[in-house]
């Protein structure tokens, strides 16, 4: 257009101003586009780090009759795990869902999260980019990790380590084989034995078991950040004693023991585990812990010191069992010390 109106050339300038108008006109239509869209988020409000969960954005486009195109949505969720799609047409009135499926890859704690709307239509010759916040409290609690051999100072819980045999009721050590009485559970029956049995004219064979080791009524969790020789803190054993920590949490309460959780980044305060809300409660807590970086000797005998004659003690740290426990009281020193669970080793491929 300045070329035309120099050279005084009607119809190059009508071109230059029929160019600068179209890209004025696709500006317009590129802000427009993006402008007035709303978004929500819908997913579970709990889940469990490195499980699979649904989770579904909708775009919603309340204008009357501007339709919105092309339109790019990238959330992040909780901080963690960048997910999104792309809405080709959203009519005016209306709302598209974007259905994604999700893992979170840690723990963690969220009530606001960015999603963030990129559009380059028309033609893709300007970009427009709005960011938002989505409200929505989303839990991640560790992933709950089982040491699968408990052995209680004054009682024991017999478990296999699948756990395919609740405690307190596994038929403890196998010692041999009798004869079937009245009342054995049909279970207990050993086949091949009872059909070679069958051959010579016997009867029903069943396997006998030593009698199984029992639960305790009520059992103290403590978890703790010592350790003697001032050890080096590496934040991702924490994260695993924090997954072995919610892991027996768990346990316990399905095998219907009363629990108390202690631990040195909530101050040392006793929690009991009795409801569904104090378990909740409980949890919640281990999204949200920070490492203590204050805990002594005298912490750990002082919460320890609480501890009834007839509860069973766990004691859970992330720093090594070695370093702290000779700190255990003589009267404790039969209590549980769970060792952190090996990380397994990916195998190098050699080319």
């Amino acid at each position: 257009m300045i070329a035309g109106l120099w050279r005084i050339d009607g119809v190059l300038a009508t071109l230059g101003l029929a160019a600068w108008s179209l890209l004025g006109l696709v500006w317009w239509l590129a802000r427009c586009n993006a402008r007035g869209l709303e978004i929500g988020l819908d997913c579970p409000g709990k889940v469990r780090a490195g499980v699979v969960f649904p989770m579904t954005i909708t775009l919603a486009n309340p204008r009357r009759w501007l339709d919105a195109f092309g339109i790019r949505i990238d959330c992040e969720l909780a901080g963690m795990v960048r997910t999104g799609g792309r809405a080709a047409w959203v009519a005016a009135g209306s709302a598209a869902d974007l259905e994604l499926k999700v893992s979170m890859p840690g723990r963690g704690w969220r009530e606001r999260h960015e999603l963030r709307l990129d559009s380059d239509f028309p033609f893709g010759l300007f970009e427009v980019v709005r960011v938002l916040e989505v409200a929505h409290a989303l839990w991640v609690f560790p992933k709950p990790v089982f040491s699968g051999n408990l052995n209680f100072s004054g009682g024991a819980m017999d478990t296999a380590t699948d756990g395919n045999v609740a405690a307190g009721e596994a038929l403890g050590e196998p010692s041999g084989m009798r004869a079937w009485r009245a009342g054995d559970s049909p279970r207990r029956i050993a086949w091949p034995v009872t059909l070679r049995a069958f051959a010579r004219g016997a009867g029903l064979i069943v396997r006998e078991s030593e009698p199984p080791g029992f639960r305790p009524a009520r059992c103290a969790v403590v978890f703790h950040s010592f350790s003697q020789d001032g050890g080096l803190i590496r934040p991702d054993q924490f994260e695993r004693a924090l997954s072995l920590a919610a892991g027996t949490l768990k346990h316990l309460r399905a095998q219907g023991v009363s629990v108390r959780w202690i631990a040195d980044f909530q101050g040392w305060k006793s929690r009991p585990m009795n409801s569904r809300g104090e378990v909740n409660a409980c949890l919640e807590g281990l999204c949200r812990a920070t490492r203590a970086m204050d805990t002594e000797a005298h912490n750990l005998q002082a919460a320890l010191a609480g501890v009834g004659d007839d509860e069973g003690l766990i004691v859970v740290s992330d720093m090594p069992v070695c370093d702290w426990s000779a700190f255990l009281p003589r009267d404790l020193r039969a209590a549980i010390a769970l060792d952190l669970p090996k990380r397994k080793r990916v195998p190098e491929v050699v080319p």
